[in-house]
């Protein structure tokens, strides 16, 4: 049951190409409530008084290999008004702290959707939290990559993919000391291949209900 002013929150970790800020974004809007992803970097521009695109390049500090695979972003997507996000699966950890104290203040003061930098971890314990992890095999991970980003060689997109799950699983292990697709880190763990968007989004909602009191 939900308390009085008890803030929904529901945080996603994610596993490239598994939908999850797709997923996120289509929780926001049918929740009306929040979605926090890329207006993390903005506040914590603002926090450190920092130019923001010397904070993007700490925040996205990734492999040589993904470096060069993340040139030519973004073209358009089959799914409407979705725009896939920058990935930045490695952190500077003095920036990470202040990232985690921003997603702290917006959890405190709006219902929210939060994508990604270890949510799950930063808002452990906090009543009305829906911890995520989306996950599908590896080659439908690459397809949707394929489909969803400027990248047409299916060996550059499994590069991307397999980098991308390296690094996130080093960063939420250096950050929470936790493994990263550990199903104790979550409340719920949907593989989306299996399931579906459209069916991983109505059992989160499930969720909400549930902590609603609905």
């Amino acid at each position: 049951m939900r308390e009085q002013n008890q803030r929904l929150l529901i945080t996603i970790s994610r596993q490239m190409g598994s939908g999850g800020s797709y997923i996120g974004q289509r929780l926001s809007r049918r929740l009306g409530i929040k979605y926090v992803d890329r207006d993390i970097l903005r506040r914590t521009t603002e926090y450190l008084g920092e130019d923001e695109k010397h904070l993007e390049f700490r925040e996205e500090r990734v492999s040589g290999v993904l470096e060069n695979l993340l040139r030519g972003f973004i073209h358009g997507s089959p799914e409407a008004a979705y725009v896939p996000p920058a990935i930045r699966p490695v952190y500077d950890p003095e920036l990470f702290k202040t990232e985690a104290r921003v997603i702290q203040k917006i959890a405190a003061a709006h219902d929210s959707v939060i994508v990604g930098r270890a949510g799950f971890h930063v808002l452990r314990g906090r009543s009305g939290l829906i911890s995520i992890f989306l996950h599908a095999p590896e080659e439908f991970r690459i397809t949707r990559v394929l489909e969803t980003y400027d990248i047409s060689d299916r060996s550059e997109a499994a590069v991307l993919v397999r980098e991308s799950d390296k690094e996130r699983r080093r960063f939420i292990q250096a950050v929470s000391g936790m493994e990263w697709t550990d199903s104790l880190c979550s409340h719920l763990c949907v593989d989306t291949a299996f399931a579906g968007f459209d069916a991983a989004e109505e059992i989160i909602l499930k969720l909400v209900e549930k902590v609603r009191g609905g």
